[in-house]
């Protein structure tokens, strides 16, 4: 009885070591790409070649310098399942924003980056 109990035992141990992962990505909404980003030039692209490129801003913002900033986002999800035989499973899922910031001064771009947020 006590072979019986053991063996029943490790056979539940072992079926939950069993650990599984499944992950995919998938983007949502692209405005632009790595090989867009560099073809920016700064001092000679400017806002007519931009907004050709990357279409109209999410957002634009306006200081009193003259300065311009524009910015545009693309959204990605990633899901990833995890689960352990026979016991539990859980999902992960994590919105990654990446947003492309733009500057421009006298209707020229000055600088750019790209800032990346997860939720």
């Amino acid at each position: 009885m006590i072979r019986t109990l053991s063996i029943l035992a490790l056979g539940l141990l072992l079926n939950g070591c069993l650990v599984t992962v499944e992950s995919g990505s998938e983007s949502i909404e692209t405005v632009w790409s790595d090989g867009d980003v560099s073809r920016l030039q700064l001092g000679r692209s400017d806002e007519d070649w931009v907004r050709s490129s990357f279409g109209d801003p999410v957002t634009k913002l306006n200081y009193a310098d003259g300065t311009e900033i524009w910015k545009y986002r693309n959204v990605r999800e990633k899901d990833t399942e995890v689960g352990v035989f026979l016991i539990f499973s859980f999902d992960v899922e994590e919105e990654r924003i990446e947003t492309l910031s733009i500057e421009f001064s006298e209707g020229v771009v000055t600088n750019y980056w790209i800032e990346e947020d997860r939720f």
